[in-house]
């Protein structure tokens, strides 16, 4: 019984010095990961000056101020983007503020459907019909190789009553081939959120090159 004790006592002799050197070369180990992480985060900490932070969020704001999506807005008005029709809607005014010269009432004030294709998004910057289904036709800079559309109502955080009810649901996009073109063509229906972001993007999934662009709306 003695002999096997003293047995077992060499056996764990003999480990425990391999033991230790395997735990110093697991230190080391760890101590150059770390010091190689910290070279790797210096040199990205080095890489991501203030600087160049400030550059990157420059060139985002410049973007976003652009068209808020960093894509061309060929519908635009300021960049040749016109309004030719409205089909049969009929405008709505109701509540719309009044022209004054002087203190005298001159005409009312609403906004047309330019409004559609304008950079405006404050309360009362909109378009307003009446029903619930609406139409516009518009004439695009030029043609166009159609891949997404974007829809921007005002944000709930503006909106003077703090919601967005009256944004357009379900909406649906058709190409032309002129004003008067009777087979037009499906871009598809979308239905746009108004408790996600204000500015929502729509890909397409058939491409097409388009002059003008027919929107038919119901909220």
């Amino acid at each position: 019984m003695r002999n096997e004790l003293k047995s077992k006592l060499k056996e764990v002799g003999n480990v425990i010095p391999k033991m230790s050197e395997a735990i110093l070369n697991l230190r080391k180990e760890v101590s150059e990961g770390k010091e190689e992480m910290n070279l790797h985060t210096k040199n990205l900490l080095k890489a991501l000056s203030l600087e160049t932070v400030k550059d990157m969020v420059r060139n985002e704001l410049q973007t976003y101020d652009a068209d808020k999506t960093g894509r061309t807005d060929y519908a635009l008005e300021s960049s040749g983007g016109t309004i030719l029709s409205t089909r049969d809607t009929e405008p709505y005014s109701t509540g719309a503020p009044v022209l004054n010269l002087f203190g005298i009432p001159l005409c009312q004030q609403q906004n047309t459907p330019r409004a559609v294709i304008q950079t405006g998004v404050l309360p009362g910057e909109c378009w307003a019909f009446k029903g619930s289904r609406g139409s516009v036709v518009i004439r695009l800079l030029g043609q166009v190789n159609v891949s997404g559309i974007s829809l921007e109502h005002i944000s709930p955080l503006i909106s003077p009553t703090g919601e967005t009810a009256t944004a357009p649901r379900d909406f649906s996009i058709w190409g032309l081939t002129d004003l008067e073109d009777e087979k037009p063509f499906s871009f598809g229906t979308f239905t746009y959120d108004n408790t996600g972001s204000p500015l929502q993007y729509f890909e397409i999934q058939v491409f097409e090159n388009y002059d003008f662009f027919k929107v038919m709306a119901n909220p």
